[in-house]
């Protein structure tokens, strides 16, 4: 069982194989071309002069490997790098002064 908070507004990832209701082939079948996906570049490819104009993407739970033009794709960053960009570092400098004489005491 999952004991993270959650609340509401947060964005959430999940398997189309989690969803409990409606029936999963009802959720396929009302799917619009609007869906964004996940995946990987496993090759780039020209197009006449164009260079890598298109992409092939694996996708996580999609068993054929899918064309993409390039420039329809967006670089996603890494989940640590973006977990590390959101906590800012908070240096000795920005530290209430009182808080810095007790905690130069415990040192």
């Amino acid at each position: 069982m999952n004991n993270q908070r959650l609340s509401p507004g947060q964005k959430v990832q999940f398997k189309l194989a989690d969803i409990h209701l409606p029936d999963i082939a009802e959720v396929l079948s009302r799917m619009t071309d609007d869906v964004e996906l996940t995946g990987q570049i496993t090759l780039l490819s020209d197009h006449g002069e164009q260079r890598s104009a298109f992409a092939v993407v694996e996708v996580k739970g999609i068993l054929m490997p899918l064309i993409v033009p390039a420039s329809c794709l967006t670089a996603l960053v890494a989940q640590a790098e973006a977990s590390a960009a959101r906590t800012p570092e908070i240096t000795t400098r920005e530290i209430h002064p009182a808080i810095k004489k007790d905690s130069t005491a415990l040192g």
